[in-house]
């Protein structure tokens, strides 16, 4: 008797034992699941006022000197736009920023110069609309369907942009151009624009793809109007542009 009392202890014991393991695995397995379904990052920018990110000044110095003044981002109604930026690391180790907005943007260039006194801009100003954008950062495999050899890491960014409105002056303020615009097919949808970029032994390479029309509302001359020209279905597929030392 005493030995079948301690056998349904011992079978009572395992019991619960084993239903409190069972328990234990399954809330592991819960929390994994969740840990691993995560939606990533949400990294969210407010830019308030025309010139929310102001730069004094970006300086280029060999011998002499080019310095492009009085760079400015803002909200082109001078109230506020919210850039999205939504961030995650994908199953295959590949770094991937998915990018909306919910205004339009103004960028303005005070003036670009070289040290010789020249002067070849001023008074730049661009409203942009942004669509949403993709960017993902990985390392290049064997046969890399942009081309990149295998091993380099590259930047692949997809988005589209339209210039609603714009103006500029050029060479000594000799050019005036109003009235900027770039669209694809009809003002009011944005030009969709891809790009590749990457570093090896030789160059930063950057290889882009767009096609949109391009309006210049009006073009004067040392003041004088000479009218407005617009460059339609201006097409760009697989140009790629290097930079390198010399």
């Amino acid at each position: 008797m005493k030995f079948l009392k301690k056998a349904s202890l011992a079978v009572s014991i395992a019991a619960v034992s084993f239903a409190a393991n069972a328990e234990l695995v399954a809330m592991d397995e819960a929390t994994m699941s969740a840990a691993t379904g995560q939606a990533g990052i949400d990294l969210n920018v407010n830019l308030s006022g025309t010139d929310a990110i102001s730069v004094g000044s970006v300086v280029y110095t060999d011998e002499g000197s080019l310095t492009i003044s009085e760079i400015a981002l803002g909200a082109a109604d001078g109230g506020e736009v919210n850039i999205n930026n939504v961030i995650d690391v994908n199953a295959a180790g590949d770094l991937t920023i998915a990018t909306t907005t919910d205004a339009d943007l103004l960028l303005t260039v005070g003036s670009v110069d070289l040290s010789g006194g020249a002067n070849l801009l001023k008074d730049l100003s661009l409203s942009l609309s942004l669509g949403a954008a993709t960017t993902t950062i990985s390392a290049a495999g064997v046969g890399d369907v942009d081309g990149v050899a295998e091993g380099n890491t590259k930047i692949v960014s997809s988005g589209t942009v339209e210039i609603t409105d714009g103006s500029v002056d050029l060479l000594d303020g000799n050019i005036g151009v109003t009235g900027i615009k770039m669209y694809n097919g009809a003002a009011g949808t944005g030009v969709t624009v891809n790009s590749t970029m990457w570093a090896d032994a030789n160059a930063l390479n950057i290889k882009t793809g767009f096609t949109g029309t391009i309006e210049l509302g009006g073009i004067e001359l040392g003041g004088t109007s000479i009218g407005s020209v617009a460059i339609n279905n201006l097409s760009m597929t697989g140009a790629t542009i290097q930079i390198s030392g010399h």
